[in-house]
This record gives C-alpha cells, structure tokens and sequence, in this order.
C-alpha cells in the first residue's frame, strides 16, 4: 500500500530531511532510442554507457552515475540534477506544499522506503516504477519540444534548416536534426539498449508495480506494440503517455490493450484551449482530442484519464479556461476522479518558461487559476489542488529572469526569434493563433530596445 505524503515526509526526516528521494532507486526513466536514464523526467537524462550495459541488462536503471547521485543524498546533499524540485521546497518556504520527490517517495509502502537507508549506495537495486521511450515517433511537433523527442519535429528541421540565431539552452536543441536522438534510426536495428530492456524486462516485471510507455508518440512505435503482443494477465498497472490525436482504429487497439494488465491508465497532453493549444502544440486537433478523450474514459477497459499540463510562457494564457473545461467534463460523468489533472511547470528551454513574463502578468495569470480553484472547489480533488497552488507560488514567487539583465536579453531575444521562426514554418500567424493578451505583450516585447 502506498503511503501517506505526510507519513512520507515523517520517514525521510529519518533518512535524509533535505535530500533524499526514493526515485533515484525505484523509479526509472530510460529513453531506449538513443540509450540515456534518469530517476524521473525532471533531472537531465545521462547515458547508459555500453561497458555497464554488457555486463548487465540492470544498467539500463542502476549506472555508476546514479549511484553515486543515491550516495549524495543519503549524505544529506542535495544532487545538482535535482533542482526542479529543491527550487519549488525553497519558493514554499513554510507553506504546506509538496514536491515531487514528497510524491514520487509516497509511491512505495513504509517497508520499501526504510529499506533503502540500510541498502549500500552502490549495490544494484531492481525498479518498481519504469517508464521507457522506445523511440521519437511522433506526429505532434511541441513549441517545447525538439527533435530528440519528436519525429515530425526532426523531420521540419531536415527540411527548413536549423532555427537562427538561438544562443540560450534551447539554441543547440533547436540545430539538431533527430540523428543524434536515433542512431539506429526510425526502426531501431541493431540497438543494443532496446535488446538489452526486452532481455531485462522479464526478471524485473514480476517486481513492478507501474510500466509507462512514452515516446514520441507511443501508438506510433512498432516496439511498443511488441510489448503489448508479448504481454498477457501482468500483475503491474500499465501507464501510456499519449496524445490521443489518433485514428479510430489506433485508439480502439489501444484502449483494448488494457485488457492485458491490471490496469491501464492513459496519460495525455494538454494544458490550454482550442487554438491556443493547437499553436503549442503543432498537429494538434482540439475536436479529435476531445472526442478520443470521452471516448477513452467511457472505456471499461481504462482505469484513468490523467491530463498532464506543462505550464509554458505560450501555454499559460488559457489554463484556466482550460482547468474549468476538465471539471465540465468531470461534471458529465458526474465524478471528480475521472479526469485527473497533474501540473509540471516547464524549465526547458528556459525562453519559454513563465519567468520570462513580468510579475503582473503572472499575478493577473495566478489569480484567474485561482479564482477557478476557489468557484470549482467541490470538483477539484486534493492533489489536484496541491499542484495548482503550487502553480500559483511558482508564479507569485519564483524570480523573474529579468533580475539578471544579461540572461533575460538572451532568453528575450531567443523568445522572439524562436517564436516567429516557429509560427512560419507551421503556418500559424501568432496573431491569429495566440490570445489577444499575449499577443499585446509579445509586441511590446518586440518593442523593447
């Protein structure tokens, strides 16, 4: 059973208060594709290197990297890698606000976690929690994303070039064709990090408790369905990240898969409204989305829907009309728990982040979100409201990155660059696409000398 996020924090207090997550040792996130790891998807992925990975398959999760981040923390240092969340503890200050790592932790039962102050830094550990990206087969191409991630996306630089005159940490991103990402490409051949999971995933599938396919798009990935072709009656929940903007046949295959497992639970994407989330969002289709998502949730074979906002400078506009529309939805089917929506605050590339705003647009921003919260608060589960406030402290209290006048003309510049560079190639004029709002500040930025 899992634990209790206020038992979790009484349970780390005895291992490590400020430093210590039991990510770095049950969860697993690994991108198959270009063979790179991580406890979650906050920190940056690091490669898997080939010499670990021959000698064992566990490599894939258990790299001398992350164990040495495992001995840090237990050490009550807090790893650099892990900034995502030390960044949102420290904007709460006393408030009653949890990070990820208070969650992620909550995973396990008291047992699993005790265990882990008493198991040496540097012994293999097997996962509980895996989440794997076989490929970057997508159709959606993301403002935030890239090449590494996105098929289509590595298909408009090949064909466009590369985005000019990107010097922040999205520029590199944004020169990249996809080759780096895919090696073996598209098909995979030959890659050793893919082999080597399907040779690993037998001895670890009896231990888990949760596998999540991510991508890309994994409805799109040949190797995704080899695993739901060779999986049958698994004890372990199964989670599928995808953006649903699907053909009736691929959504009826997916949701059918559910059958094969405990449970399947779909993860989607969205954050924002009609042509607000289709300019965030190239290839986006609002009507098909809408409809897969209804069509999905009345399935008995889908234990949860859970929409996953990333908050971004192009996305935020919308977010509460589009919070308000979920519990509309929840209203239908007349059950709270039926539509989950979890919160991430993008980082990277950091142009895009809400930092970039000034404090009065962020707080306009905050109170709107707020104002739902408080009108739709019967609606609104707890964890639900414990990641939108936690929205609304970021917003309210996280430095702007104009406080750094240097880095924010950079972030500036890269912003605009970007953005009418973007609205080009996918034939989206800002204007018509982005709120009024937005595009009233985006001018004015533009103005800036």
């Amino acid at each position: 059973m899992k634990t209790s996020y206020e038992r979790t924090k009484e349970l780390i207090k005895d291992i490590a208060p400020k430093s210590f997550c039991a990510a770095k040792w049950y969860n697993v996130s690994i991108w198959l594709g270009n063979g790179r790891t991580a406890s979650c998807h906050h920190p940056l992925a690091h490669p898997v290197p080939k010499k670990e990975l021959e000698k064992s398959a566990s490599a894939l999760h258990n790299t001398q990297f992350k164990k040495e981040q495992r001995k840090k923390m237990l050490e009550g240092e807090r790893p650099a890698e892990c900034g995502y969340c030390w960044k949102v503890e420290d904007a709460a200050q006393d408030e009653d606000i949890n990070s990820d790592r208070i969650y992620q932790t909550a995973r396990y039962t008291e047992e699993e976690i005790k265990a882990l102050k008493d198991i040496p830094w540097d012994k293999n550990v097997n996962p509980k929690t895996v989440e794997i990206c076989f490929d970057n087969l997508c159709n959606l191409a993301c403002s935030y994303c890239n090449s590494e991630f996105s098929s289509t996306w590595s298909k408009d630089i090949v064909k466009n070039g590369e985005y000019k005159n990107m010097v922040t940490d999205g520029g590199k991103t944004y020169r990249q064709d996809g080759s780096i990402a895919m090696p073996f490409g598209n098909k995979n051949e030959g890659n050793i990090y893919v082999k080597r999971f399907f040779d690993w995933f037998p001895e670890i599938k009896d231990g888990i408790t949760e596998l999540r396919v991510s991508g890309g798009e994994p409805s799109r990935s040949p190797s995704f369905w080899k695993l739901i072709d060779m999986s049958d009656n698994e004890k372990f929940a199964l989670a599928v990240n995808s953006n649903l903007i699907m053909e009736d046949s691929r959504l009826d295959r997916l949701v059918e898969a559910g059958k094969k497992f405990e449970k399947l639970d779909i993860y989607t994407s969205a954050e924002c409204m009609y042509k607000n989330q289709e300019f965030v969002r190239d290839g986006f289709d609002w009507d098909i989305w809408e409809k897969n998502v209804k069509k999905a949730v009345a399935s008995p074979h889908i234990n949860g829907m859970y929409v996953m906002m990333t908050i971004s400078l192009l996305g935020i506009w919308t977010v509460d009309k589009f919070v308000k529309q979920i519990v509309e939805w929840k209203k239908e089917v007349n059950d709270k728990h039926a539509f989950f929506m979890s919160v991430n605050i993008l980082r990277f590339p950091s142009f895009q982040s809400v930092t970039m705003l000034p404090q009065t647009i962020k707080e306009d921003l905050a109170n709107r979100i707020e104002k739902v919260m408080k009108e739709e608060y019967d609606w609104i589960n707890d964890l639900e409201r414990n990641q939108l406030k936690r929205l609304l402290i970021y917003l309210r209290r996280v430095d702007s990155s104009m406080e750094d006048v240097d880095a924010y003309s950079k972030k500036r510049n890269d912003l605009i660059n970007f953005v009418d560079q973007y609205a080009v190639r996918r034939n989206k004029p800002v204007e018509e696409y982005m709120p009024q709002e937005f595009n009233d500040w985006y001018q004015e930025l533009k103005n800036e000398e």
